[in-house]
């Protein structure tokens, strides 16, 4: 076997290199085996092209762009378990990884940027100028093509290239429309908040590979062995925090949200959902990676390191819930009031993450690093549908009326009750009420930082006391659609937008009333370098059977 062969861990020899290559030289060539687990990102890179040529074919290339974008990001969902074989393992020198865990966000990601090409459609693609499309949906592809290979990489030098592939699209697309002079401040304020925390995560990696010489974070030999062995040090957690800071900033976590907000107002509607959801849920992924290999390494074992990170993250996790609860108290713009939601349960589910380097498993059963991969999971599930939904009713009445305020969605109810039933649904769910999704979310998070005890109470208590008071935010707004009375016309929608709204509303009922199956598929998905991940809803149905 040449030197560049590894073993897979079912004993399926993986990155094999040519000995004849090998002898003379030449670069490393990956066979279809390296590439097939791979396939939607290759599907991505093809719409990329299809649609920068899409403009030379076709006069009006907006739609058509729009429609070739669609069926790329098709493609790349169907390629996922399809030409996928099942196995994880590392991929082309340990630079990437594909496991359950990956596949299951990619499956989530790639589902929701359908939803945001759908939403363009139907909000707005009337306004925007003809031949942007070829730039806009480029972008898109490219920013979904970035925090796709953030969920599966392993590697410090991947690590930085795959969260800037997600990044410099995103600076670009915050400020896509041009002659909007609030969005291009946003983008440029998105721009030097992202360039500042990349260049500290950046030294921060530096400092890693310094400190261990090796660019791998997993497997034999790698940064989180290493670290196991060698134990802690000053500048292992300057290199921690400067890591925290890079994916903090992607996680819109305080104090590295002061983009969030802005962006939002100054961004078109599709790109503020887009970022609510893509850009959280791809740092998310990355951070759970990166803190379980650390903590898996040390045997999960209560040192200084571990316990120094899981109270960082779990403080942060608090702290950017309860700045994002209290500030959007006094929003009056939709898209500012979901930008603080956003960074609300950013915060919620950072304080989960907090678990992952705890554990193996309790006196009673209950693993806590596991439940928390499959809490979040499941949260974000939940979470794409909440918030595409509430975007696209706020879209849709944005193109309707031209205003984003709280204040023009009086009579609503009355003018369409279709989308205010949706927005009702939406806005309910992130509440975390029955009966829709949101509320088993927020059930299965409370539960879990519950079993762990000790000072994850406080963490209890703070997102119980946030979850009360986001309460008044989000009643308000469905107060303004059905107690306040407006002479404006009904509102016809466009029926595009519309039934993207119907469909967020009802599977949010839907994930409720079958939380079961859908647990178990995210259970049968749930695996960090082939470590399965125990199902929340067995863990609660232990529990209740045991007491």
């Amino acid at each position: 076997m040449n030197r560049w062969a590894k073993a897979h861990p079912t004993g399926v020899v993986e990155n094999r290199m040519n000995p004849l290559l090998a002898a003379i030289g030449l670069p490393y060539v990956p066979d279809w085996g390296q590439l097939r687990a791979f396939a939607p990102e290759l599907w991505l890179i093809a719409a990329i092209v299809a649609v920068l040529l899409t403009p030379f074919f076709v006069k009006k290339a907006n739609a058509a762009c729009g429609l070739v974008a669609l069926a790329g990001l098709l493609a790349a969902l169907v390629s996922l378990f399809v030409v996928w074989d099942g196995r994880s393992g590392e991929h082309f020198r340990g630079l990437l990884v594909i496991d359950s865990v990956a596949v299951f966000w990619k499956g989530l990601l790639l589902l929701f940027v359908i939803g945001i090409v759908l939403m363009w459609f139907g909000t707005t693609a009337v306004r925007m100028h003809e031949g942007d499309g070829p730039e806009f949906f480029t972008l898109l592809l490219g920013a979904t093509l970035g925090m796709s290979l953030m969920a599966s990489t392993s590697n410090v030098l991947m690590l930085i290239i795959a969260v800037e592939m997600a990044s410099l699209p995103s600076y670009v697309l915050a400020g896509f429309r041009k002659t909007h002079r609030v969005g291009a401040e946003a983008s440029l304020k998105y721009v030097l908040f992202g360039a500042a925390t990349s260049s500290i995560m950046a030294y921060g990696l530096s400092m890693l590979y310094g400190l261990y010489g090796t660019l791998q974070i997993d497997g034999t030999g790698g940064l989180a062995q290493q670290i196991a062995a060698g134990g802690g040090s000053a500048l292992l957690w300057v290199a921690m925090l400067a890591l925290i800071v890079g994916l903090g900033f992607k996680i819109s976590a305080v104090p590295f949200h002061f983009w969030c907000p802005d962006v939002f107002e100054g961004a078109s509607m599709e790109v503020s959902a887009f970022l609510s959801v893509a850009s959280n849920g791809a740092g998310l992924v990355l951070l759970m990676r990166v803190m379980l290999s650390i903590a898996s390494a040390q045997a999960f074992d209560s040192s200084t390191l571990l316990t120094g990170l899981a109270v960082v993250i779990g403080v942060i996790g608090a702290i950017t819930a309860t700045v994002g609860t209290t500030a959007a108290f006094v929003q009056h713009n939709i898209k500012r009031l979901l930008a603080w939601s956003s960074i609300a349960h950013a915060g919620y589910m950072l304080c989960i993450v907090s678990l992952l380097v705890r554990g193996p498993a309790t006196a009673a059963g209950f693993d806590p690093a596991s439940t928390a991969v499959q809490v979040v999971l499941f949260y974000l599930a939940a979470y794409l549908f909440m918030n595409l939904g509430a975007f696209t009713v706020a879209g849709l009445i944005e193109r309707e009326t031209g205003s984003e305020q709280i204040a023009d969605y009086a009579g609503m109810g009355r003018r369409s009750p279709l989308i205010a039933f949706c927005m009702t649904a939406c806005l309910l769910s992130l509440v975390g009420l029955p009966p829709f999704a949101g509320f088993v979310a927020k059930v299965n998070l409370f539960w879990a930082l519950m079993q762990n005890g000790t000072w994850w109470w406080w963490l209890v208590g703070v997102i119980g006391v946030n979850t009360v008071l986001s309460l008044y935010y989000y009643v308000r707004v469905i107060k303004v659609m059905y107690l306040k009375d407006s002479p404006a016309p009904p509102l016809w929608p466009h029926p595009l937008g519309a039934g993207v709204a119907v469909v967020c509303a009802v599977i949010l009922i839907v994930m409720l009333i079958a939380f079961g199956p859908i647990n178990r598929l995210a259970q049968n998905h749930s695996h960090f370098n082939g470590v399965q991940i125990q199902s929340t809803a067995e863990s609660i149905a232990g529990e209740i059977a045991r007491r």
